[in-house]
């Protein structure tokens, strides 16, 4: 069995407004919802998914703004198994949250990390992902979407350009990120190395730290994490 881990992370300070950019509405089937459950209707429809956890600020967790939207998803995925998880002060935090919440489930094989915070999935992309779920194993226990750096890209310190990095061996990573639940809980296992108040960018930088292979495929341009209001503008 698969879940959905999904991340409702972020303040909203860059985004602006009265509410952070999760629950900001845009379309979807001539609709209004709000961002975080377009995003979760799109990964639900496509990926066969037996559980799904909420990861949400403790703040918004049980408020008008989550609890009634994850109950009409619930209702329109009758066999969907609902958790919710209060998120932490970091990225890594939430995920920990949630995955603590993973690891109290029975039957979970493969996990699905998304960011909420891009609902732009279209749906030759979302097969893609399906099928490296499918791929995931102990052979192959973490993999990434990835895009070409297309940018010309230096490392600067001491407020100097210290170096141009090859572009050719860059890429940047999105979400959904892919984990085989077993090897990942085996690698957890064996390292002393999530200690409190460490950090890592996302999940496959933590799973590198626990020295998992993280292999990787194609993602799409058009998955961009909505982190202004003008990123809505981009809808494709």
């Amino acid at each position: 069995m698969t879940a959905l881990l999904l991340l409702l992370g972020g303040s909203g300070e860059r985004y602006g407004g009265d509410l952070p950019k999760q629950f900001a509405e845009i379309e979807y089937n001539d609709k209004k919802l709000p961002l975080f459950e377009v995003t979760a209707r799109r990964l639900l429809a496509e990926l066969d998914c037996a559980f799904v956890i909420f990861v949400a600020s403790k703040k918004y967790l049980n408020t008008s703004h989550v609890k009634p939207v994850i109950e009409s998803i619930q209702s329109d995925f009758p066999r969907l198994k609902v958790q919710y998880a209060a998120g932490g002060a970091t990225r890594f935090a939430s995920f920990l949250n949630g995955y603590r919440i993973l690891a109290r489930l029975k039957g979970i094989q493969k996990v699905v990390v998304h960011d909420a915070n891009r609902p732009y999935l279209h749906p030759e992309f979302l097969q893609k992902v399906k099928h490296e779920v499918d791929q995931l194993s102990i052979h192959k226990p973490v993999c990434l979407p990835v895009i070409p750096q297309i940018d010309s890209t230096v490392r600067i310190a001491e407020e100097r350009v210290m170096r141009y990095e090859k572009r050719e061996e860059l890429f940047r990573v999105q979400t959904p990120q892919l984990f085989h639940l077993d090897s990942l809980n085996s690698a957890f296992d064996r390292n002393a190395l999530v200690a409190p108040g460490q950090n890592f960018s996302d999940e496959g930088s933590f799973a590198l730290a626990l020295g998992l292979p993280v292999f990787y495929f194609e993602g799409d341009e058009r998955n961009i994490k909505v982190t202004y209001q003008s990123d809505l503008a981009t809808m494709h």
